[in-house]
C-alpha cells in the first residue's frame, strides 16, 4: 500500500503514477513613487498535491476506484493523507477529480482509467489543529533490560506489519488472477459449438488457476500464525481458505476434460471460480481493516 487518504487506499497495485507537491508564501507588493515596489510576506499558501493513478480491471474494478474518489470529494471532508512508511502529510480535501476512459469493452464497461486528482491543504482552527490519525507512539527512555524487551516488540510488531503487507499483494495477485480466469472461461464457454476450440482454450484455463491458486498459498500460513493475535487474520485466513479450496475444485474439473463434456466441465469450473472471487471478496473490509492499521502503525 502507498498511501491512505481517509479511508481511501491506494496499493502500490492501484499505483501512484505521479505525485506533484506545490508549496508557496503570499505576499503584499507596496508600490514607491520612485524605484521598485517592496515585498512584505503576509502568509503561506496551502500545500497542494496532484496525484496521477492508473487502473486497470486486471488488478482492481475501475468503476469502484472512481466512485470511492468521487464519495470522497462529495464528502467535503478533511482527509488524513499517510503514506506507506508512516510519514503522516496533513489533513487534506479533496478538490478536484478528473478521470479519463482509456479503454472499454463493446457494453462500455470500463477496462482502463487514467485519473487526476487534487488534494489542498486544510489547518482548520488554529486553536484546536486537527490531530494526526492514531499512531504507535515512540518509546520513552527505559533501562536496559526493559530496553532490550522493547526492541524485541519492535521487532516483533515490524514483523506483523510485513506479514500484512505480503499478505495485501498476495490476495491482490490472486484477485487478479481470479479475473483473467474467469474472463477465459466465458471465452471459452462462448466456443460452446465448436468443442475441439473449447478443449483447445482449457490448459490456458488450468494456467490461470495454478496462477490464482500460487498466492493463496503463499498467505496461508502466514495467516494462519496471525490469526490468534487479530481476529481480522482470521477472517481472511477462512476465505482464503475456501477460495483456495475452489481454485484447486478447477484444476481436479479441467483436468479430465475432453472434447465430449467440455462444455459441462466449464459451465462446473465457471462456478468454482465466481464461488473463489465472492470468497475472496468477502475478506475485502479485513484486509482493508489490518492495511489501514499497519499504515497508520497501529498495529
Amino acid at each position: 500500500m502507498f498511501a491512505l487518504l481517509g479511508e481511501v487506499q491506494f496499493d502500490l497495485i492501484t499505483y501512484f503514477d505521479g505525485f506533484e507537491s506545490q508549496f508557496g508564501a503570499d505576499y503584499a507588493e507596496h508600490a514607491l513613487i520612485d524605484g521598485k515596489p517592496r515585498l512584505q510576506h503576509i502568509g503561506d499558501k496551502l500545500d497542494e498535491i496532484r496525484i496521477q493513478l492508473s487502473f486497470h480491471s486486471q488488478y482492481c474494478d475501475p468503476e469502484q476506484e472512481l466512485l470511492k474518489l468521487r464519495s470522497a470529494l462529495a464528502a467535503h471532508q478533511a482527509m488524513a493523507l499517510v503514506l506507506g512508511n508512516g510519514d503522516y502529510k496533513g489533513w487534506f480535501v479533496l478538490t478536484d477529480v478528473t478521470a479519463t476512459s482509456k479503454q472499454t469493452d463493446k457494453a462500455g464497461t470500463l477496462i482502463a482509467m487514467d485519473a487526476n486528482i487534487t488534494l489542498r491543504e486544510f489547518v482548520g482552527d488554529k486553536k484546536a489543529p486537527l490531530a494526526p490519525p492514531a499512531v504507535q507512539p515512540k518509546s520513552p527512555p527505559v533501562a536496559a533490560t526493559a530496553s532490550l524487551a522493547a526492541n524485541k516488540l519492535k521487532a516483533a510488531a515490524g514483523s506483523v506489519r510485513d506479514n500484512i503487507r505480503q499478505m495485501v499483494a498476495y490476495a491482490n495477485q490472486a484477485q487478479a488472477a481470479m479475473k483473467t480466469a474467469q474472463d477465459s472461461t466465458q471465452l471459452a464457454q462462448q466456443l460452446r459449438s465448436n468443442p475441439q476450440a473449447a478443449l483447445g482454450r482449457v490448459p490456458g484455463l488450468l494456467t490461470n488457476a495454478k496462477q490464482a491458486a500460487a498466492p493463496l498459498q503463499k498467505m496461508l500460513p502466514s495467516l494462519n500464525e496471525l490469526s490468534g493475535q487479530l481476529p481480522e487474520a482470521a477472517v481472511i485466513a477462512r476465505a482464503s481458505s475456501n477460495a483456495l479450496g475452489a481454485i484447486l475444485s478447477v484444476q481436479d474439473t479441467l483436468s479430465s476434460t475432453n472434447a465430449s463434456n467440455v462444455s459441462g466441465k466449464l459451465d462446473v469450473a465457471g462456478g468454482y471460480l465466481g464461488a473463489a472471487s465472492s470468497a475472496l471478496e468477502s475478506a475485502s473490509p479485513a484486509i482493508s481493516k489490518l492495511a489501514g492499521k499497519v499504515i497508520t502503525r497501529a498495529i
